[in-house]
């Protein structure tokens, strides 16, 4: 059996980091451990996505907690792990109780406390909200709508005064030597309505000094959040809505900057390699998208592919060329991948287009070439060309007409 080892989706540590992300760590650690830097202080983290945001917040926190350990209570949210919660202030309020509560030394058993009680009223509101009360008898339910008006005037003078209690906690830990930084990651995960709930919770109770926030976003699913949030009031570009609503809360925003050919390169020699990759980098630099998450799978998918060609004896003729190849097609546009199964002529057609050895309008060479089924490969041609950037490098040299007869079996073989 072949000796298979798979690359995972979790963020690097500094011995993994193959994209050089320590570039972005350093000036971003000196800005949150600089004592001139103000608060409260938000950055926000922007990329597409698999980009290597988790990463760079995975970074960030572990030099923080490396070299200035003893200066900050580091506390992660995750507002995707909690996409069914009502809403979101509960589960973020509960991720910095967690943070307090779990230091070794026991130092902020006070605001642990004072949190516990906060989060127990909100706690308390949410439940009695839920309470099914269909089988209770009426004395049942006016004892309920007591205890719940008594529970919610409470709730409403602690909302109230969150802010403040917040504050409190924020100063007293400061007191002691000790900031607060939220890591909010995973955000572009959730529903667009939920977005702007995480975002504006943030906004109107962590907006705080002494506080710093780090969250990753992906603009686009900022702009469609808005759309969703504020379609209702009839905003006529809520792009420019949304642009105005991270510079409202984001002091330092900062864009990851793509990754270039040499680096997705770096990246593939450094990872986990086979034989099919490692003697094809010079490829993979030129056709795999400049996307960490993307160069995983496809290096994943290619170590695998390999091993089942090895043990199957009738795949041995198999170009290894022609595999990387639709390996990366698989991967980066599933969609023409299941249209190229459907009908492997295509894979044909598209390399002779991007070769200038047919074009894309002339209905003649087509029948010339593909006979009846001529009409529907021009025209899936004329759908996908130009739809990907990385098609063009992907058909340039590539030899996919002599081996049309065996298509089939690549296909088949790679997932069709």
């Amino acid at each position: 059996m072949p000796d298979i080892a798979m690359l995972s989706d979790a963020p690097v540590d500094w011995r993994g980091d193959l994209l050089q992300f320590r570039r972005y760590v350093d000036p971003l650690v000196s800005v949150i451990t600089n004592p001139r830097t103000q608060t409260p202080f938000t950055i926000g983290v922007f990329g597409a996505w698999g980009s290597g945001k988790s990463t760079l917040l995975h970074m960030v926190d572990q030099r923080l907690l490396d070299r200035h350990g003893a200066e900050f209570v580091r506390v992660h949210f995750n507002p995707w792990v909690h996409r069914r919660e009502p809403e979101m202030l509960l589960p973020l309020l509960n991720a910095l109780h967690t943070a307090l509560d779990q230091d070794p030394a026991h130092r902020f058993a006070d605001s642990v406390k004072r949190l516990g009680v906060i989060m127990l009223n909100l706690a308390a509101d949410e439940l009695l909200k839920r309470i099914n009360v269909g089988s209770a008898s009426v004395e049942k339910i006016g004892k309920l709508a007591q205890q719940y008006a008594e529970i919610r005037g409470q709730v409403d003078s602690q909302t109230g005064r969150l802010r403040g209690l917040l504050q409190e906690e924020a100063d007293r830990l400061a007191g002691k030597g000790r900031k607060i930084i939220f890591f909010v990651d995973d955000l572009d995960r959730c529903e667009p309505d939920q977005i702007i709930d995480v975002l504006e919770s943030i906004k109107l109770f962590l907006d705080l000094k002494n506080v710093f926030v780090m969250i990753a976003l992906s603009k686009d699913v900022v702009d469609r959040g808005v759309s969703v949030k504020y379609k209702p009031f009839g905003f006529p570009d809520h792009a420019v809505i949304a642009d105005d609503y991270l510079d409202k809360m984001i002091q330092l925003p900062l864009h990851l900057y793509p990754i270039g050919s040499a680096e997705v390169g770096g990246f593939i020699r450094g990872s986990l390699l086979g034989d099919l990759a490692g003697k094809h980098v010079a490829t993979l630099e030129r056709i795999v998208a400049p996307n960490p998450r993307k160069i995983k799978r496809v290096l994943n998918l290619l170590r695998v592919t390999e091993a089942i060609i090895e043990g199957t004896p009738r795949l041995a003729g198999l170009q290894p060329d022609l595999v990387v190849r639709l390996v990366v097609l698989r991967v980066q546009s599933p969609e023409l991948f299941m249209d190229v199964v459907r009908q492997p002529a295509l894979l044909v057609a598209l390399e002779l287009v991007h070769q200038d050895k047919l074009a894309t309008d002339a209905l003649q060479g087509f029948q010339l070439r593909f006979g009846a089924r001529a009409e529907e490969i021009q025209a899936l041609t004329k759908a996908y060309h130009g739809r990907h950037d990385f098609l063009a490098p992907l058909f340039t040299g590539s030899a996919f007409e002599p081996a049309a007869a065996e298509l089939p079996d690549y296909l088949t073989m790679i997932g069709g």
